[in-house]
């Protein structure tokens, strides 16, 4: 060991070896405290006693120069950890969100983000392919965290309520719940500038989601039949009357499957929005008529030759042409739907028995609980009202 005779507390410590390497020696607190500062020749003697004439003084001052390393290096790595957290693209935030919350989620909760976050994808209209429009979520995914701030998040809203204000409504409260989620982990929390998503200038951006009135009135039945079975594709047009006399939502009854006629039993297994393993409801009569006319080309019942999937995708420019002929304005598929529950009224249907037809979520806790009817009692009301509804069609049957 030689000290150094000009710099208190430098040495250099001299191995068997040859090694050399520079040491501070000092008190501290009563203790003696070592530091180690570097290796002869590649340490100077020059930078030694720099370093060694800091440290002194540290330790004059009652600082471990330990622990200020220590902190320096913790400071330098939080600065680090800084700069990459605001370059993290919203797209970060929303991969990770997705794959955190996919196993509580239902599946179709998870294709909903899929699809409300997806570019331009390839889809088929008739024999030919092109490209889908990006969906609303996806003109956000390459913008920083730190620039999702309520100028550019209300900017985005108005963009997209001029074509399409459902799914910015929708977009928005699914990019609501995600930076929600972000806020509460310690990786995102605290990136988004000023908590851009909850400002009054944001929320005013939202356009109120309106409740649609379209249904078929009693009177109208008698046309709209008419003009459903003229439609030239029979699968179209048994798709449209079957929705009106089930009551399903449009999916519901596109990708039913052959498998899931029964008709033996005379009952339908449909997939369900509430019921991950879907739920069972009356072969009615005429629903059955229809159906069994039907050839089978492949597993779906409502096959389409044009859609890539083999069922019916977009029935929608059908249903406006038969609601046109028939002198109905403003009839959607769910209008159908909203048909079924309206006109069931006119055979006074129990409401319980119209909800478990329909795939309505159980309302109280007597029907969640304790209300568990048979098929056979569904099919009993149920063949009421398609009666009624034929009867008011003018159709015999």
């Amino acid at each position: 060991m030689y000290w150094d005779e000009t710099v208190k507390g430098l040495g250099l410590k001299v191995y068997p070896s040859t090694k050399k390497s520079f040491l501070f020696q000092s008190r501290l607190g009563g203790k003696v405290l070592k530091i180690s500062l570097g290796i002869f020749p590649t340490y100077t003697i020059d930078q030694a006693r720099q370093k060694a004439k800091e440290l002194d003084v540290m330790c004059s001052n009652g600082i471990d120069p330990r622990l200020e390393k220590k902190k320096q290096i913790a400071q330098n790595e939080l600065e680090v950890k800084q700069i990459k957290r605001k370059k993290l693209l919203f797209s970060d935030v929303w991969i990770a969100y997705l794959k955190a919350n996919q196993s509580r989620w239902r599946d179709r909760t998870y294709k909903d983000h899929i699809r409300l976050a997806s570019g331009n994808n390839e889809i088929n209209i008739g024999k030919r392919k092109t490209l889908s429009k990006p969906q609303p979520i996806y003109s956000l995914l390459e913008i920083p965290m730190s620039e999702l701030s309520s100028n550019v998040l209300t900017e985005w809203l108005n963009r997209e309520n001029k074509e399409r204000p459902t799914s910015a409504a929708l977009s928005f409260r699914l990019v609501r719940a995600c930076l929600n989620w972000a806020e509460e982990e310690s990786m995102y929390a605290g990136l988004l500038p000023d908590k851009s998503i909850h400002t009054k200038q944001v929320k005013q951006s939202v356009t109120p989601t309106k409740a649609k009135k379209d249904c078929l009135q009693k009177e109208q039945l008698k046309a709209f039949f008419k003009a459903v079975k003229d439609l030239p594709n029979p699968y179209i047009s048994a798709y449209l009357l079957v929705t009106l006399l089930t009551g399903a939502r449009r999916n519901e009854i596109a990708t039913l499957k052959w498998q899931d006629v029964d008709l033996k039993w005379n009952s339908l297994h449909i997939s369900d929005k509430i019921d991950d393993e879907g739920r069972t409801i009356p072969l009615t009569p005429y629903v059955k008529k229809i159906i069994t006319k039907l050839k089978k080309h492949n597993e779906f019942v409502f096959y389409s030759e044009k859609s890539s999937t083999g069922y019916i995708v977009e029935p929608t420019k059908s249903l406006k042409l038969a609601a046109s002929n028939a002198g109905i304005d403003n009839l959607s598929i769910h209008g159908l739907r909203r048909s079924f529950k309206t006109l069931s009224e006119w055979v006074s249907l129990p409401s319980g028995i119209v909800a478990q037809i329909a795939g309505h979520k159980p309302s109280g806790t007597e029907e969640k609980h304790y209300t568990v009817r048979p098929i056979d009692l569904l099919r009993k009301w149920h063949i009421e009202y398609e009666n009624w509804i034929l009867e008011q069609a003018n159709l015999e049957f």
